[in-house]
């Protein structure tokens, strides 16, 4: 470098009060860990050559022992902070003023060098601590969740438990073979409620990682809907396929979205009991992928419960488990989409179920 025989190269650390050698063919005394900072920075930010090394600032000199020849020192200077410094010794000849013109360009380039790679280092460890943060963030979020789930479900057990505890005391106690019969079928009730509910939480605290193939997505819908109204046996009519619906191909987990549509008309059912209308299912093209439409004319969701609707364990109906939704909400994100609820009291729900993979986001 620069016609130079030795040449050494001292980086700040934490600061520019030491500067250590990182890159050189010319070590200092054993006795000196480093160069100090401030006599290199009062030699300015140019380069300056000093006829030898008895010249040099005491402090400098007495770090890189005795030396024949001229000594280049070269500050390294960014932003007007001192990031090291180069020291180059030549046994002969001397530093022209080109040359310490040029030391000095360099030295400048370098000293952005290290100042760039010491904001990437400040910048990966924000990024280390801002990740570590957000993990703690999520574990608290996930045992707080742990918690509001715990103490629901330990309220929601509890209801049917102490309806079959009371018609099993209730039991023991009767001596009439019908109403003891009445008494029993009670409790199996309650107990297949609480094994329902059991079940659903075991699908929801465990989901199945879902299969993502490319198919037509209509086409499994129609199939869904028609499966779905003959287990339900339903009415012919009440359920239906949109006329508008479009055949869209995308990425998507069939038997998930089946279980989906399972729980959207089954929730459309409960609100259209007792009322005319019907149900109707309508698969659309959307720009990144696709939507299902389920769309019901029954009494609608009042607005102040709308906010609750995704809650876990929340429920209007005496027997549900409050578990639909949110596994439906969860099986939309699994397929990078989200789901949308229009609703009003007595104008119907429309629940839109966005499918946001097309073939080319998985290649």
């Amino acid at each position: 470098m620069a016609g130079a025989d030795k040449v050494m190269i001292a980086i700040a650390q934490t600061d520019a009060r030491l500067l250590i050698p990182e890159t050189a063919n010319w070590q200092l005394l054993p006795t000196a860990k480093g160069i100090p900072g401030p006599p290199v920075a009062s030699l300015g930010t140019e380069a300056v050559a000093f006829e030898s090394v008895d010249e040099l600032p005491q402090q400098i000199g007495s770090r890189i022992g005795e030396l024949p020849g001229q000594v280049a020192v070269v500050p390294l200077w960014a932003h007007a902070h001192l990031r090291g410094v180069i020291l180059l010794a030549r046994k002969k000849g001397r530093f022209s003023s080109h040359v310490l013109k040029m030391l000095t360009t360099a030295g400048r380039q370098l000293a952005l060098a290290v100042e760039n790679s010491r904001l990437l280092a400040d910048l990966q460890d924000s990024y280390r601590k801002l990740m570590d943060t957000q993990e703690d963030l999520i574990r608290a979020e996930r045992l707080a969740a742990l918690g509001q789930l715990s103490a629901t479900m330990a309220h929601e057990i509890r209801n049917p438990l102490a309806t079959i505890f009371s018609a099993i005391s209730q039991i023991r106690k009767q001596k009439n073979p019908e109403l003891a019969a009445t008494l029993l079928d009670i409790a199996e009730e309650e107990a297949s409620r609480l094994n329902t509910m059991v079940a659903e939480l075991l699908k929801f605290a465990r989901p199945r990682k879902p299969v993502l193939e490319e198919g037509a997505l209509l086409s499994v819908v129609t199939a869904a809907v028609e499966g779905l109204c003959i287990a339900k046996d339903l009415p012919e009519g009440l359920v239906r396929m949109s006329e508008q619906s479009e055949e869209v191909s995308c990425v998507f987990d069939g038997d998930l979205l089946t279980h989906a549509l399972d729980v959207l008309i089954d929730n459309a059912l409960g609100a259209m009991e007792n009322m005319p209308g019907n149900i109707e299912v309508g698969v659309f093209a959307r720009e990144s992928g696709g939507m299902i439409q389920v769309k019901d004319s029954g009494a609608g969701i009042p607005h102040e419960l709308m906010a609750k609707i995704f809650e876990p364990f929340y429920s209007t109906k005496p027997t549900g488990t409050g578990l639909g939704l949110p596994t439906v909400k969860r099986i939309a994100e699994d397929h990078r989409g989200n789901i949308e609820i229009e609703s009003s009291p007595g104008t119907g729900t429309t629940v839109r179920l966005f499918i946001q993979t097309r073939q080319r986001q998985f290649s």
